[in-house]
């Protein structure tokens, strides 16, 4: 079985840093890996959850290989094969097309789509892990996902749920209360004893202060990269720079991200010294806000010919929201805070929209915010359209509102797309005209 060309309608990205154009033979040769020690039994697969844990997994990487379903579904997506997946997760597991795609995706690759002729990232995700573990911040869908696969492999893959607390509107990322991190200090150490138990290779706090410290300075590297997009020409677009996420969540507390960050920030700030970018002659700078469509990437590419850059995302400061506030020699602290930052960042509705997006606005100069609604992800686009209310009549910055999933191209309407951009696109024109006669 093949992917129906009626479904492949959509653009892929292209990139236009050397370090990007890296990210896909780094996955490949991940999934590569994996299935390598799976069938030589060299190490243990734990799959585990997108923006969660993963820094735990690497303190045993000796023993263990973390696999993350989610980036194997936006790497599906990417490859454009994910619809028969989909439909095998809809028609033969019974699930509603409304629940969240990554789920879905991997859910239909377990169900059999693993079987079908298509070009797998790596080849691959091993289809049955030695362990699973996951968490309950980054996604309230999470604790079903894993507990539903927990009763598909037969209750004989041990399963960890690490709970993370959600933080209540009085408290703020540097005012996070003592209770709540001695109760995230103690899951970690459960979930280290969990890991030391089912690999079998015993837990060194050595390692754990060097998984701190490697994460920290991804973090503060790919930071450097973040803060360098306020320039104009913006060096790097969210064509690129969504993709480099990558390392930093599947790799989060190893060596491999810090060089691949350290790469990219060298690139990047060579490009702000030489004053060059993606677009040569930038008018207007766009923020992207929520999980992007992975099948169509190419949507970044699009907007250039309005000389328009997404000079930032909220998706890609999701993932690094504990740079700076990370110390190796005090690591439980330091991890309780880093997981602890996820629930933060998504509990205030009000928080959010005036402290992180509003602000973003404001320091990297944007002009206007396209806002993505997930039909399956509800904690992560229910507020969006109250969002764009508060941006507009607040702070006079337009928003673009367009509905989707994040791997599913079937009810992605491209041309539809296009036309709304192009027509926000002459929207920000006038404004910018109307200003200048002022």
């Amino acid at each position: 079985m093949s992917v129906p060309e009626y479904y492949v309608k959509t653009d892929k990205s292209i990139k236009y840093l050397a370090a990007t154009k890296k990210v896909y033979p780094l996955v490949t040769a991940y999934y590569e890996e994996a299935a390598r020690v799976k069938a030589d039994h060299s190490k243990k697969i734990g799959y585990t959850t997108g923006a969660g844990i993963v820094d735990l997994l690497n303190v045993f990487y000796d023993s263990v290989l973390p696999v993350l379903p989610e980036n194997f579904n936006a790497g599906c997506a990417a490859k454009q094969i994910t619809p028969p997946l989909l439909e095998i997760a809809e028609s033969e597991g019974g699930y509603s097309k409304e629940l969240c795609g990554y789920f879905r995706n991997a859910t239909g690759y377990l169900l059999g789509g693993k079987n079908l002729d298509l070009e797998f990232p790596g080849g691959g995700m091993p289809p049955e892990p030695d362990f699973m573990i996951g968490d309950s911040g980054a996604c309230t869908f999470h604790l079903k996902w894993w507990r539903d696969w927990e009763r598909f492999f037969g209750y004989r893959v041990p399963n960890f749920i690490f709970d993370l607390p959600y933080i209540p509107p009085r408290m703020s990322m540097d005012q996070i209360d003592a209770s709540y991190l001695q109760y995230t200090v103690q899951q970690i150490k459960e979930a280290l004893h969990f890991l030391e138990k089912v690999s079998g290779q015993p837990f060194e706090e050595e390692k754990l202060m060097e998984v701190v410290r490697y994460s920290s300075e991804a973090g503060d590297l790919f930071n450097e990269v973040q803060e360098m997009r306020r320039n104009r020409p913006c060096p790097a677009g969210a064509e690129d720079i969504l993709s480099c996420i990558m390392p930093l969540v599947q790799w989060s507390g190893r060596k491999e991200a810090t060089d691949f960050y350290r790469e990219l920030r060298d690139e990047v700030k060579g490009l702000v010294e030489q004053k060059k970018g993606p677009v040569e002659k930038e008018e207007f700078r766009l923020l992207f806000d929520n999980i992007p469509p992975w099948f169509t990437l190419g949507i970044f590419n699009y907007v250039h010919r309005f000389n328009a850059v997404v000079a930032m995302e909220t998706y890609s400061r999701y993932f690094n929201l504990a740079r700076g506030r990370m110390d190796p020699d005090k690591p439980y602290e330091s991890l309780a805070r880093k997981f602890l930052y996820g629930c933060v960042f998504k509990t205030s509705v009000r928080e959010t929209i005036h402290d992180s997006v509003a602000a973003l606005c404001k320091d990297f100069s944007i002009d206007g915010i396209i806002s993505f609604v997930l039909y399956g992800c509800k904690i992560s686009s229910g507020f969006l359209p109250l969002q764009k209310h508060v941006l507009e009549n607040e702070y006079g910055i337009p928003t673009l509102v367009l509905e989707g999933d994040m791997v599913d191209p079937r009810d992605y309407a491209d041309s539809q797309v296009k036309n709304r951009i192009e027509a926000f696109m002459e929207l920000l024109a006038s404004k910018k005209a109307a200003s200048r006669e002022v």
